[in-house]
């Protein structure tokens, strides 16, 4: 599974740095790092940024941003604050961004845990005494991570979202730190785009785990990409041998440490499912590492999850009982499929 998790009992300033040098990142009181997610229920690639605040000119069109928003606010940096007047600006946000976001603020910083762990300051922005926007951001010992912006959708013209995240740029390098980290982008066009205004950013390729001027694949070659890509090919070919195939978005997305708890689980975000047997299943999944496909032979489970305070959850698992092969090719995959469920009737 392209995603990891790590929640640590104490965390310093020097090991944040390493963390975020490694492509990680904060999540309420843990961090994670994961080169895949779901946008819009279609995996994408993410790609994880930052930027060297040593000597950055911002461009032209920041400079008088900032200008114009500086003429027009009052900027006041301090320390977290989360209070009433706070959580009612995220709700107003909430209502405006809409998306996979976590109710309140204290689980944005993971409770009192995550209070422990990080040290968090807040840059605010005020229209006379009336507070329009704010972010919050984490100090290592070289380096800033931007953890959340927040905006009044009332004051939206004004890019308060940019404003805030250039904000800290600017403290990051009042501190003296080097680096800026604000998360990712996507491999593809998306509303985090906005990042990408600020210029000079440096791209993490995990395959090298080094940084880069610019993105480590080519354009429309993204990991993602080449999965829908591969298993679109393999579903046509499937189809044309008469095959029906269903496709199947592995819980483990969005079940954290579904995978530690049935390790039979295949670890792959998107697979095909071949077969109709209540035994077993054939599956298709695509390895970009190898650069190939895998298929296997697999046993259905209806599994109940439970957690406290949430109705019990039926959700379709499969657990692995063969690897069949390793093709290349769409048609092999289709030949091989065709040869296992027939051994299988």
């Amino acid at each position: 599974m392209p995603t990891e998790r790590y929640e640590p009992e104490l965390l310093t300033p020097a090991e944040l740095d390493d963390y975020l040098a490694r492509g990680w990142y904060r999540v309420g009181h843990g961090l994670i790092t994961t080169h895949l997610l779901l946008w819009g229920e279609e995996l994408r690639s993410t790609l994880w940024t930052r930027l060297d605040v040593r000597g950055h000119r911002f461009k032209a069109s920041i400079r008088k941003l900032m200008a114009r928003n500086g003429r027009r606010f009052e900027v006041r940096v301090g320390t977290m604050v989360i209070d009433d007047r706070r959580e009612q600006l995220y709700a107003r946000y909430l209502e405006k961004v809409r998306g996979e976001r976590v109710e309140c603020l204290a689980d944005v910083v993971g409770g009192e845990r995550g209070q422990a762990l990080f040290d968090t300051r807040e840059v605010s922005v005020w229209s006379e005494d009336r507070l329009v926007a704010f972010s919050w951001y984490d100090l290592g010992e070289v380096s800033v991570q931007s953890l959340i912006g927040v905006y009044d959708p009332e004051f939206s013209k004004y890019s308060l979202g940019l404003y805030t995240m250039l904000l800290e740029i600017v403290q990051t390098a009042e501190l003296g730190k080097q680096f800026h980290y604000s998360g990712y982008v996507l491999a593809e066009p998306s509303s985090m785009d906005y990042k990408l205004d600020v210029g000079g950013l440096q791209f993490f390729d995990p395959a090298t785990s080094s940084w880069l001027p610019a993105p480590p694949f080519p354009p429309h070659q993204s990991p993602a990409e080449v999965l829908r890509h591969r298993l679109d090919a393999a579903e046509g070919a499937l189809q044309r041998a008469g095959i029906e195939v269903v496709r199947y978005l592995n819980p483990a997305l969005k079940i954290r440490g579904l995978l530690d708890r049935a390790p039979r689980c295949p670890p792959q975000p998107l697979l095909l499912v071949c077969g109709e047997g209540e035994r077993f299943r054939v599956l298709i999944a695509w390895d970009h590492a190898r650069g190939g496909y895998a298929v296997m032979r697999a046993r259905p489970v209806i599994a109940t999850l439970t957690r406290e305070g949430v109705p019990p959850l039926d959700i379709l698992l499969f657990f692995v009982e063969a690897d069949v092969g390793e093709p290349t090719s769409a048609q092999a995959v289709a030949d091989l499929t065709v040869g296992e469920l027939a051994s299988l009737a």
